[in-house]
């Protein structure tokens, strides 16, 4: 059907096709009658009367035509206006009577342009009947172009078909009750700017209308609806499909892109697989039109896309779940499919059933995603949810997978861990404990119990110490603590991320020596005898064990020494178990080694050496006298 359907159009196209005007400029071989010999003034003829050739023939000639009393003169060339088609005419024009003083009548006769169709050439000066027909092009009094040249541009859609334009003037007036007058009409340079358009769609081979395709389908493109065109160009471009790039020119139509004849319905496909080129999936082609009625009208560029897609696809997909800065779970979902041009869908859904994808119960969360990857937030691992994805496009039907999420998400830096600090010691111990930083939002839980002998598996709460729940990332106990008691205290976070997680912290406070003025100082010191001073030492511990303390064990009265930057030592401490200390004095051995000597006031047991540095950091070492 498509290839009968294009024959017939170029069977028809002399007839519809829009055409130039011949010989516009009226250049004439002859001087006098020119019009009623087609040898004199090519392309046009008398449509009545003896029309004259004036100027120089060969190099400037123009019509000169009279009208009186109902008849007169006329030239007409054969041309075809086809209705709701817009023409560009133009002319020049210059009118004239024989007498000095002509009247209001004489002046309003008028100079004529008409489309007409039946007019045949004839010496008689009867105004001919198919000029009643036709349609006007152009007309104006004589008086308004009396004696001077002037040039005329119109544009004219005519509202019927005709074949012929007509050059006349015409004066009904009679010619002997006015003076014997009459009017004159010259005529010269007519140009005629046909409509030339190029339109066209693309469409499959059952006539529909249509921008995307199958790979292997056959791409047609149909310009039947362009108009005046005696030839036309066609190239092809493209670019991967969403791309914003520039398209890439690809080929084109035959050997320089331009082909005679009306553009009418092309099997694209067809025609480059016959030139070597084949249209593949993955990429929007853009086909460059351009059509022309040479030699009058230059040509007329349209462009359109489309598409070649891919006829398979797959649904499936990855995901990955983590803990976003606001403790809610973010699962970012990625196709194993990105061929271009294939769409997809994307749910989140919500179901009652824990890992179940078919809960009929379920139900869509939040707005539909599109895109090769998406991203969900939001999420709590108090519920149950499954991602939905579904691709499609016209080649390819629907396909969905299917994909339970786990009930958790981690991160990275997780920690329960926490410091205790301490105040106010003395009359009334007070503690305060520091979470370590999460780098997402959790919630905190604090509470103290005892600690019988560093032991935190007991659940035994020191009375008037509220449990602190659950926004806060410190709390203070001080209440019914007292010196040297084991306690414990114990952090739990969690979000909407991670379950309940928790750090027990063994601790209690000790005395680590006197002040000059006999005030006792003190250290909140953990199970794993990591210290951190307070109130009047005011320093701070590194928490770094000394190196190479020896002998160890010793015994009383001996002399002891361990490796440090010595230079950097301001004092050595010994504490017991029950947190007495005693200042001891030390000696500078070298650049690396401090030595000290046990007397005979230190009985058997297990010490904790302190070295407080001048930087106000204390350097710990567990040291056994035996």
């Amino acid at each position: 059907m498509k290839n009968l359907f294009t024959k017939i159009l170029f069977l028809i196209w002399g007839v519809t096709n829009a055409q130039c005007i011949t010989n516009g400029t009226l250049n004439s071989t002859c001087q006098g009658d020119g019009y009623n010999s087609s040898s004199c003034v090519q392309g046009w003829q008398a449509s009545h009367g003896s029309p004259s050739v004036f100027g120089t023939v060969n190099a400037n000639t123009w019509a000169w035509l009279w009208s009186h009393s109902n008849i007169g003169e006329g030239i007409f060339t054969n041309y075809n206006f086809v209705a709701g088609r817009t023409y560009q005419i133009s002319f020049r024009v210059r009118t004239s009577t024989n007498v000095s003083n002509p009247n209001n009548t004489v002046l309003n006769s008028t100079a004529n342009v008409r489309a007409v169709s039946g007019l045949t050439t004839t010496t008689s000066t009867t105004i001919p009947g198919a000029l009643s027909g036709g349609q006007l092009v152009w007309q104006n009094t004589i008086g308004s172009n009396i004696n001077n040249w002037s040039t005329v541009n119109i544009s004219y859609t005519p509202s019927q078909n005709n074949t012929q334009l007509c050059f006349y003037p015409l004066m009904t007036a009679n010619s002997g009750s006015n003076g014997r007058a009459q009017i004159q009409m010259e005529v010269d340079d007519i140009t005629i700017t046909p409509p030339v358009t190029s339109v066209f769609h693309f469409e499959d081979a059952n006539n529909n209308m249509k921008t995307d395709f199958c790979l292997g389908e056959s791409i047609f493109l149909d310009g039947t609806a362009s108009f005046g065109e005696n030839q036309y160009y066609l190239d092809v471009w493209r670019r991967p499909i969403g791309s914003t790039g520039a398209f890439q020119w690809q080929t084109q139509l035959g050997g320089n892109g331009w082909t005679q004849g009306q553009l009418g319905t092309l099997n694209l496909t067809s025609i480059f697989n016959g030139q070597g080129y084949s249209f593949v999936a993955g990429y929007e082609y853009q086909i460059k039109v351009a059509t022309s009625s040479s030699p009058c009208v230059g040509w007329v560029p349209t462009t359109h896309e489309f598409r070649v897609l891919n006829s398979d696809a797959s649904s499936n997909f990855t995901f990955n779940s983590f803990c976003a800065p606001d403790g809610t779970i973010t699962v970012t979902v990625t196709a194993s499919d990105t061929s271009a041009g294939l769409n997809h869908w994307w749910g989140l859904i919500e179901t009652s059933i824990p890992n179940s994808t078919t809960d009929p119960n379920s139900s869509q969360v939040g707005a539909t995603q599109s895109g090769n990857t998406t991203t969900f937030t939001g999420l709590s691992k108090d519920k149950n949810y499954y991602i939905k994805h579904g691709v499609y496009n016209s080649c390819v039907a629907w396909r969905e997978s299917r994909t339970a999420l786990p009930k958790t998400a981690s991160w990275s830096g997780y920690t329960t861990n926490f410091t205790i600090n301490a105040s106010n010691v003395g009359n009334n111990v007070s503690v305060t404990a520091i979470a370590n930083s999460n780098p997402v939002f959790v919630n905190h839980h604090w509470s103290i119990s005892y600690a019988p002998n560093g032991n935190t598996s007991g659940n035994n709460p020191v009375p008037g110490n509220p449990i602190v729940c659950c926004n806060s990332s410190s709390a203070t106990f001080n209440t019914n603590l007292i010196i040297n008691e084991w306690y414990y205290i114990k952090h739990g976070i969690w979000n909407d991320c991670a379950e309940w997680g928790e750090t027990r912290k063994a601790f209690r406070i000790v005395v680590q020596k006197l002040s000059t003025n006999g005030t006792p100082n003190y250290v909140v010191e953990t199970k794993d005898v990591k210290e951190v001073s307070i109130e009047n030492l005011n320093k701070k511990s590194d928490n770094t064990i000394i190196e190479q303390l020896s002998p160890n064990p010793t015994t009383k009265g001996s002399t002891c020494s361990f490796t440090t930057d010595s230079k950097n030592v301001d004092e050595v401490i010994i504490m017991d178990l029950l947190g007495k200390t005693s200042s001891v004095k030390f000696s500078i051995k070298d650049s690396n080694t401090i030595t000290f000597s046990l007397n005979d006031s230190f009985t058997k047991g297990i010490y904790v050496i302190k070295v407080v540095k001048k930087d106000n950091t204390v350097s710990t070492k567990k040291l056994i006298i035996e």
